[in-house]
Protein backbone atom coordinates (compact mmCIF):
# COMPACT_ATOMS: atom_id res chain seq x y z
CA UNK A 1 0.00 0.00 0.00
CA UNK A 2 1.19 3.81 -0.81
CA UNK A 3 2.28 5.68 1.46
CA UNK A 4 -0.60 8.28 -0.10
CA UNK A 5 -3.33 5.42 0.54
CA UNK A 6 -1.96 4.98 4.32
CA UNK A 7 -2.39 8.80 4.56
CA UNK A 8 -6.01 8.51 3.27
CA UNK A 9 -6.99 5.40 4.94
CA UNK A 10 -5.65 7.40 8.34
CA UNK A 11 -7.97 10.66 7.55
CA UNK A 12 -10.74 8.42 6.94
CA UNK A 13 -10.43 6.78 10.32
CA UNK A 14 -9.96 10.29 12.30
CA UNK A 15 -12.97 11.61 10.17
CA UNK A 16 -15.20 8.79 11.40
CA UNK A 17 -13.94 9.12 14.99
CA UNK A 18 -14.86 13.01 14.66
CA UNK A 19 -18.47 12.09 13.41
CA UNK A 20 -18.38 9.48 16.73
CA UNK A 21 -17.36 11.89 19.25
CA UNK A 22 -19.86 14.44 17.55
CA UNK A 23 -22.82 12.80 18.15
CA UNK A 24 -23.23 11.13 14.73
CA UNK A 25 -24.72 13.92 13.45
CA UNK A 26 -25.10 14.10 9.93
CA UNK A 27 -24.18 16.95 7.80
CA UNK A 28 -20.91 17.73 8.82
CA UNK A 29 -19.09 15.48 7.05
CA UNK A 30 -16.83 18.45 5.44
CA UNK A 31 -15.82 19.93 8.95
CA UNK A 32 -15.05 15.82 10.19
CA UNK A 33 -13.25 15.57 6.80
CA UNK A 34 -11.07 19.05 7.09
CA UNK A 35 -10.07 18.57 10.71
CA UNK A 36 -9.18 14.81 10.02
CA UNK A 37 -6.76 16.26 7.38
CA UNK A 38 -5.30 19.09 9.67
CA UNK A 39 -5.09 16.02 12.36
CA UNK A 40 -2.99 13.85 10.02
CA UNK A 41 -0.89 16.08 8.47
CA UNK A 42 0.43 17.76 11.87
CA UNK A 43 0.48 14.05 13.42
CA UNK A 44 2.75 13.36 10.40
CA UNK A 45 4.73 16.80 10.44
CA UNK A 46 6.24 16.28 13.76
CA UNK A 47 6.94 12.87 13.18
CA UNK A 48 8.88 13.96 10.18
CA UNK A 49 10.59 17.02 12.69
CA UNK A 50 11.71 14.41 14.84
CA UNK A 51 13.34 12.37 12.09
CA UNK A 52 15.39 15.23 10.61
CA UNK A 53 16.66 16.28 14.42
CA UNK A 54 17.86 12.45 14.54
CA UNK A 55 19.12 12.60 11.39
CA UNK A 56 20.84 15.97 12.16
CA UNK A 57 22.56 14.80 15.22
CA UNK A 58 23.95 11.44 13.85
CA UNK A 59 25.30 13.60 11.23
CA UNK A 60 27.04 16.19 13.69
CA UNK A 61 28.10 12.76 15.93
CA UNK A 62 29.66 11.86 13.18
CA UNK A 63 31.30 14.82 11.38
CA UNK A 64 32.39 16.20 15.05
CA UNK A 65 33.96 12.85 15.56
CA UNK A 66 35.83 13.23 12.23
CA UNK A 67 36.81 16.49 13.18
CA UNK A 68 38.20 15.56 16.08
CA UNK A 69 39.84 12.54 14.49
CA UNK A 70 41.53 14.66 11.70
CA UNK A 71 42.65 17.76 14.67
CA UNK A 72 44.12 14.74 16.78
CA UNK A 73 46.23 13.44 13.40
CA UNK A 74 47.32 16.90 12.73
CA UNK A 75 48.43 17.77 16.56
CA UNK A 76 50.42 14.44 16.57
CA UNK A 77 52.32 15.33 12.99
CA UNK A 78 53.12 19.02 14.38
CA UNK A 79 54.39 17.54 17.11
CA UNK A 80 56.04 15.06 15.63
CA UNK A 81 57.42 17.01 13.10
CA UNK A 82 58.06 20.00 15.69
CA UNK A 83 60.40 17.33 17.89
CA UNK A 84 62.05 16.14 14.48
CA UNK A 85 63.31 19.40 13.68
CA UNK A 86 64.73 20.13 16.86
CA UNK A 87 66.86 16.80 16.95
CA UNK A 88 68.08 17.30 13.40
CA UNK A 89 71.72 18.62 12.79
CA UNK A 90 72.75 21.02 10.19
CA UNK A 91 75.53 19.59 8.27
CA UNK A 92 78.80 21.04 9.50
CA UNK A 93 79.89 24.09 7.52
CA UNK A 94 83.35 24.06 5.03
CA UNK A 95 86.61 26.14 5.79
CA UNK A 96 87.14 29.06 3.14
CA UNK A 97 90.88 29.36 2.96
Amino acid sequence: MSQKENIHDEITKVAYELFEKSGRIYGHELEHWLAAEKIVMERHAREIEQDAQVIGSKKEKKVSGKTKAKTLKTAQKTSGSSSQTKTKKSPPKKKIG
